[in-house]
Order: structure tokens, then C-alpha cells, then sequence
């Protein structure tokens, strides 16, 4: 039994959505495929090609690694974890969300637990909205403490942009530099600006000016690298829509083609990133 869970893009709303404003999202069909099944020994064994092979011991209780605390969690027996994924880490795509709610599918646990799961990767945590938007599936918005709704916006093509950049500090990094712009600069403006912008998109739909806008804003916050500025850049001479995604300072770039032929004719552009074609996943994590 394979479970498959789908990594995930932020429309708008990155960072406000921490400070309790609402986020607009989605599931792409980017998956994280993954199969459990009983180890002959006493141990827990995962294998994710060259991202992560380690065997935990069970009858060792002193360890305090990342895989120890989700065997916790969760209560796995001694087992094999294959893990396969299409999402590359620290990619802004959800990587750690995608593999905690296939994992929690497949452990037959509640997504409460995919949270917990997550904020061991992150450090701290999270609001919440990865894994939410990697269960239901579909174009969301997400609030905290308010329930996730799916929405119906029209998105029929989507360019994912890898900028080669990658987080130093991961997530918790983003999060801080944010906070720092809010206590020292106009970063409390510019997240109540990202919020509008945001409650626009919801419902006006994916207008290029809103996203150029809301990349803008997320430069101002100062988590956008040269590359990144470099492919939104490229995006904008060509007049398609374009922003960062994620928690910025690395990873992926979204753009938003009208159709295939100026999918194809935006990557040419983009020939010295790496793109990925996708589409709306509306599944959310399912057993295969």
C-alpha cells in the first residue's frame, strides 16, 4: 500500500498569514509517495533516496532524533519507511508537510499529529497551513484557528521556477528576519498591505498587478534573493504574472501562464532555472 500526499504553493499571503491573517493556497500535483511495512528487527528504518537513510535503534531510548520524536508520536512499530517525492526540501513546496501527512495517513493518525510531525522539521511551531492544504487538497484559504476552506478560482496553468537558492537557516530563519522588519521597519504595513492584497486576489482571481504587488511586498520584508528577483523579473518582461512562494530566502518562484504555449515559451526564457510544470491537485493525501 502506497499513500501519496501533494506538495503545495502560497498564492498569496506568506508571512501575514502567521500574524493571523488569511492565506490563499494550494495543492499541486507534486507528490510525496511513501510505503511502511514490518522490519524483522527491532528498529525503524527510513530510506528517502539521498536525503535522509537512518536506522533507529528501539531498544536504544536515549536518542532524541528527528525520527526517534515522529516514531514517538506516533507509536510506530519497528518498520521500513520507503519514501519517494517530486519535492524537492527546503523548497518552499511543502516538503516536510507532504511527507507527515502521508505518513500520518498511512499510520492511521489525525492530522493534528501531521502538525506535530512537521514542527519537529521547523524547529518551532508552524501555522499550520502545509499540511492542512496537503490533506484536503484543492485551491484554499487558510486562517488559523478558523477552519480551511477550498475555494474555486480559475488556474489552469502553473510554472514552478526553482531558483537553486536554499534556506540556510530554514523557515524559523524567514520567520525571524520578518519579525525583525516588523519591530524595526514597516513590516507590520506591509503584512496588513500583503492581507488586502490577498483578500483582492481571493476574489478578483489571479490579476497580474495583485501578484506583482505581493512579490513586491515579500521583497520589502527583505526575504527575496537575487535569483529570485531575477526570475520574477524575467516573468514580468514577458507580462505573465510571477511572485515568490514560500517562506522565501531560497527555493521556488510561481508564474501563472495563460496557457500551454506561453508555459513553453516562459521556460525557454527561464533556460538557466530549472521549471516545473503543474497543475491544481484537488485530492489531498490518498492511499494508491
Amino acid at each position: 500500500m502506497f499513500v501519496r500526499a501533494p506538495a503545495k504553493i502560497i498564492i498569496s499571503g506568506e508571512h501575514s498569514v502567521v500574524y493571523g491573517h488569511k492565506a490563499l493556497c494550494a495543492a499541486i500535483n507534486k507528490y510525496t509517495k511513501l510505503k511502511i511495512y514490518s522490519n524483522k528487527t527491532n528498529s525503524i528504518e527510513i530510506r528517502w533516496g539521498q536525503d535522509w537513510h537512518e536506522v533507529l535503534d528501539l531498544n536504544q531510548i536515549n536518542t532524541n532524533s528527528q525520527l526517534a520524536q515522529i516514531a514517538h508520536i506516533l507509536k510506530i512499530k519497528p518498520s521500513i519507511i520507503e519514501v519517494e517525492s517530486e519535492v524537492p526540501i527546503s523548497s518552499g513546496l511543502g516538503s516536510s508537510a507532504s511527507f507527515a501527512v502521508a505518513l500520518s495517513k498511512v499510520t492511521n493518525a489525525s492530522i493534528e499529529k501531521a502538525i506535530e510531525i512537521e514542527n519537529i522539521f521547523h524547529g518551532k511551531r508552524g501555522s499550520g497551513l502545509d499540511v492542512q492544504v496537503t490533506h484536503h487538497g484543492g485551491i484554499c484559504i487558510f486562517q488559523i484557528g478558523k477552519p480551511i476552506q477550498q475555494v474555486n478560482i480559475p488556474i489552469q496553468n502553473i510554472l514552478l521556477i526553482d531558483s537553486g537558492d536554499r534556506k540556510q537557516k530554514g523557515t524559523e530563519g524567514s520567520i525571524t528576519k520578518v519579525k525583525n522588519c516588523i519591530e524595526q521597519k514597516d513590516g507590520k504595513q506591509i503584512l496588513n498591505r500583503i492581507s488586502e492584497v490577498t483578500e483582492q486576489i481571493i476574489k478578483e482571481g489571479l490579476v497580474k498587478e495583485l501578484i506583482y504587488e505581493n512579490h513586491d511586498l515579500l521583497n520589502r520584508l527583505g526575504i527575496c534573493t537575487d535569483k529570485i528577483n531575477d526570475i520574477i523579473r524575467i516573468c514580468k518582461t514577458e507580462n505573465i504574472p510571477a511572485k515568490m512562494t514560500g517562506a522565501g530566502d531560497g527555493g521556488f518562484c510561481i508564474a501563472f501562464p495563460k496557457d500551454e504555449l506561453q508555459s513553453d515559451f516562459l521556460k525557454l526564457k527561464l533556460q538557466n532555472y530549472k521549471t516545473f510544470k503543474a497543475t491544481i491537485d484537488q485530492e489531498g493525501c490518498k492511499i494508491i
